[in-house]
C-alpha cells in the first residue's frame, strides 16, 4: 500500500485525500449521523438529541482541517509551524472572544446538566427585566438559548449569563402547581366568614382543582412584608394543573375574592387617616 502511495505524483495524492474526505463526508452524513438521529429520536430525553445537533455542526469543520493539514503534508509544507501559529492565533482569538468562548462553555453545560429543555416553562429571576423572565424554551444554542415569554416576545439569553442565573422549572415533574394570593380584613371583621367566603370564591373559579383550596392566616400586625395596611393578613391557597394559566387564573381568583368579601360585608384593610387639629 506504501508502495502504491508513493508511486503517484503530488497532486494525484491530493486528489485521493480530497476523494477520501469527500466520502467520509458522505458517510458520516448519510450512515452516521441518520443512524444517530434514528437512536436520539427514540429516547425520551433530549440530551442525546442536543448531542447531535452539535456534532452536526462541527463534524465539517473538523474534517476540513484535518483535510488541510494532509494536503500540506503532501506538498512537503512543515505543519508544525502552522500548528505553532494556530495556538497563538487561538490564544489571541481566546482572549478577543473571551465572552463567546464563555458562551460556548456555558452552551454545553447546559445542554449536559439539562436545567432547561425544549418547551420547557421557565422562570428566570436574575436577568428578566421589563418584559419579564417567565416563557417557553424554543432553542439551546451552543451561544443563546431563545425563550418565548409569556408576551409573545422572544428573548435570546446569552448562555453564559444564563447559567449563572436562578432558573425555576416548571415542566420537570408533571404536577399541580400551588398559586397563593393574600388580602387584609379588617381587625373588626369575621375572621371566620372571611375565610368561608374566600374559599367558597376560589373554590368556584374555573380551572382551580377540586379541594385543592385552603386559607390560613399570615399576620395580625403591620409588618410592612408585602402589605402595608393594618389588619389581619389572610393567604389563599390552591392549586391548578398547567403553570401557562397562572396569571389568568389568579386574575379570576382575585375578581371572584373581592365581589365574595364584597356580597359577604367583610370590610378590606384601609389607610388609616389621623387628622390633627391645629391650635
Amino acid at each position: 500500500m506504501s508502495e502504491l502511495w508513493n508511486a503517484l505524483t503530488v497532486w494525484q495524492q491530493t486528489g485521493v485525500a480530497v476523494a477520501a474526505a469527500f466520502l467520509l463526508h458522505l458517510f458520516i452524513k448519510l450512515i452516521v449521523l441518520r443512524g444517530l438521529d434514528r437512536v436520539a429520536g427514540s429516547t425520551e430525553n433530549d440530551l442525546d438529541d442536543r448531542l447531535v445537533h452539535f456534532f452536526t455542526r462541527f463534524y465539517l469543520f473538523i474534517l476540513l482541517s484535518a483535510l488541510l493539514l494532509v494536503v500540506l503534508r503532501i506538498h512537503g509544507i512543515k505543519i508544525t509551524p502552522f500548528l505553532a501559529s494556530a495556538g497563538i492565533a487561538g490564544i489571541a482569538i481566546g482572549l478577543a472572544a473571551k465572552e463567546t468562548l464563555s458562551d460556548i462553555l456555558a452552551g454545553i453545560f447546559l445542554i449536559a446538566d439539562r436545567p432547561i429543555r425544549i418547551g420547557d416553562r421557565v422562570k428566570i429571576e436574575s436577568i428578566g427585566t421589563h418584559w419579564g423572565g417567565w416563557g417557553d424554551v424554543l432553542d439551546v444554542g451552543l451561544r443563546r438559548t431563545r425563550v418565548r415569554n409569556t408576551d409573545g416576545v422572544i428573548v435570546n439569553y446569552p448562555n453564559n449569563l444564563l447559567a449563572n442565573s436562578i432558573i425555576t422549572n416548571f415542566s420537570f415533574e408533571d404536577k399541580p402547581v400551588r398559586v397563593r394570593v393574600r388580602f387584609q380584613v379588617n381587625y373588626d371583621a369575621d375572621v371566620d366568614a372571611a375565610m368561608e367566603a374566600a374559599k367558597r370564591a376560589i373554590e368556584g373559579t374555573g380551572k382551580v382543582l377540586p379541594d385543592t383550596t385552603e386559607i390560613v392566616v399570615r399576620s395580625l400586625w403591620d409588618d410592612s412584608r408585602g402589605h402595608m395596611l393594618s389588619g389581619i393578613l389572610l393567604e389563599g391557597r390552591y392549586r391548578i394543573a398547567d403553570v401557562r394559566h397562572r396569571t389568568r387564573i389568579r386574575s379570576e381568583v382575585l375578581r371572584n375574592l373581592a365581589k365574595a368579601l364584597t356580597t359577604a360585608n367583610i370590610p378590606l384593610a384601609s389607610p388609616r387617616v389621623r387628622i390633627e387639629q391645629v391650635t
